[in-house]
């Protein structure tokens, strides 16, 4: 059964303010005016990433393993997964902001998720273009993070992460050449403060340095060590 969500204090104020050079996002749509329900089925932290994906921003991926991540219960029973989006409802797009960029979570075509606070739950970009890719995080108390996710030589499918840090509804966007629809994770954990850094301490995601666009894999590749105390790596130093 789901449970509706209650408005409780004031009206959440999303940040658009990017860092980096990212294109300026729309102001996102909130759940609530969505009218979103918390997520029934709520994921457990049981997935992470291997050594390869958690060095990376994303990886390229294929349709097929977006749609294979489904539950047996939701699974297309023809030879397409594309007929499994027939069961979702059309996802939302900032007004004017319609493309054929694709964001899912867990599996496509699945827009709404919940998980448990510190899990990872993958992320399937389906990505009508090439160029730059921004990765957009709105928070639950509205504030934006902006990264830059890498450089795609070819259309396709991409897989990345999200990482549950604070409990709420976190928002996720992304930009190459057009905006992708808006996906809506809710990180179920306790309403009081709790520690970013909880024992085992989850991996951090290195910080984005591309190497020369001249050389050839499908996406920029990053390779260094993880930052400490939350300061960006420099290779200068």
């Amino acid at each position: 059964m789901l449970l509706c969500i209650a408005s409780l204090g004031q009206v959440t104020t999303y940040s658009t303010t990017t860092t980096g050079g990212a294109p300026t996002p729309v102001t996102p749509t909130s759940p609530e005016s969505l009218g979103l329900e918390l997520p029934a089925s709520i994921t457990a932290s049981a997935q992470t990433p291997s050594v390869q994906e958690s060095s990376q921003p994303m990886i390229r991926s294929t349709e097929q393993a977006a749609y294979s991540s489904a539950p047996e219960n939701l699974k297309s029973t023809s030879a397409s997964p594309v007929s499994t989006r027939a069961t979702y409802p059309q996802a939302t797009y900032p007004p004017g902001g319609m493309s054929q960029n694709r964001l899912y979570i867990s599996y496509a075509p699945q827009t709404v998720a919940g998980c448990y606070l510190y899990a990872n739950l993958p992320l399937w970009m389906q990505v009508s273009g090439r160029g730059n890719i921004w990765f957009y995080e709105w928070y639950p108390t509205g504030s934006l993070e902006t990264n830059y996710a890498g450089n795609v030589y070819y259309p396709g499918w991409y897989k990345r992460w999200f990482f549950a840090d604070v409990p709420g509804w976190h928002i996720l966007q992304f930009y190459c050449n057009g905006w992708s629809n808006y996906a809506y994770i809710y990180v179920s954990g306790p309403s009081y403060w709790v520690s970013p850094n909880p024992s085992p301490n989850p991996s951090t995601y290195p910080y984005p340095y591309p190497y020369s666009y001249n050389e050839e894999p499908m996406i920029s590749v990053y390779s260094y060590p993880f930052p400490s105390q939350g300061q960006p790596f420099n290779p200068y130093e």
